[in-house]
């Protein structure tokens, strides 16, 4: 039994596992916010998307909670939502009638997967008239052996070891882009130096970067993140365990036991 993990661009990644599709943070905008335009296109037109079973939020910033796109989706299936505290109005104003609200360690079940909310370091607001205490987090799933870890987005901080002590993670797929400026970002986003330290925290097997060279959402170069991630994995002897991702790319994952070898 497999996983599929497939990078469409941004947070947006398209995981199949035995059969469910889920995605994460979908987002197939020509912009962001109407001032960061796409650079890249998605990896996966929508028109190609399968039927989507679980729609993951991790927080309401425009460059993860895309309100057109999340209406497209609605039109082509019911999925089921997972949106942290405060977020669930998005989810039915799109039209989804499925709509889960969680907390920090709250576990969403059936007979198919897991999927737990797990902290995120972040600030989330979606107008200047918000104050940024928006709930923000990741999320795990389970399934058959395989634990998959989706950050959304997050600064370092130690949820990143408490994750790990209470999942075993075989993937994590961690941001690496937004940057610069540091004193900007560096409380709310990781970097690739971050990324490289969070992941061995979380001692998983394989690091999958996102969250880099679709949109020029900060100062550092949009092909910049992967090549310092890259250096920073190789300073530290995990090099082996990234895999780097362009749109479009999938890397398929079996069931593994921690601290085996992923590819």
């Amino acid at each position: 039994m497999s996983t599929t993990v497939t990078l469409i661009n941004h947070a947006t990644v398209l995981i199949r596992i035995d059969g469910v599709n889920i995605l994460t943070d979908p987002l197939y905008s020509s912009s962001v916010g109407w001032i960061a335009p796409r650079m890249q296109k998605p990896g996966i037109p929508f028109q190609n998307l399968p039927p989507i079973d679980y729609i993951l939020i991790s927080h309401n910033d425009y460059d993860h909670l895309n309100m057109r796109t999340l209406r497209r989706l609605c039109r082509r299936n019911q999925s089921t939502v997972l949106v942290p505290r405060g977020d669930a109005k998005y989810a039915r104003n799109a039209g989804f009638s499925s709509v889960v609200e969680m907390e920090w360690w709250q576990t969403h079940e059936d007979n198919r997967l897991r999927i737990t909310c797990v902290p995120a370091k972040h600030k989330s607001r979606r107008n200047i008239f918000q104050r940024a205490k928006q709930h923000c987090c990741g999320y795990v799933i389970e399934q058959h052996g395989t634990a998959l870890y989706f950050a959304g987005d997050t600064g370092y901080g130690g949820h990143f070891k408490e994750i790990s002590s209470r999942h075993p993670i075989q993937a994590a797929l961690l941001p690496i882009g937004a940057y610069k400026p540091y004193n900007w970002f560096r409380e709310v986003h990781l970097n690739p130096e971050t990324a490289v330290r969070a992941f061995l925290d979380l001692r998983a097997d394989v690091l999958l970067p996102i969250h880099w060279g679709t949109f020029k959402i900060s100062d550092e170069p949009l092909r910049e993140p992967p090549v310092l991630l890259l250096e920073e994995a190789g300073r530290c002897g995990v090099e082996k365990k990234v895999r780097v991702l362009e749109n479009g790319d999938s890397v398929e994952l079996s069931p593994l036991s921690r601290n085996s070898t992923a590819m």
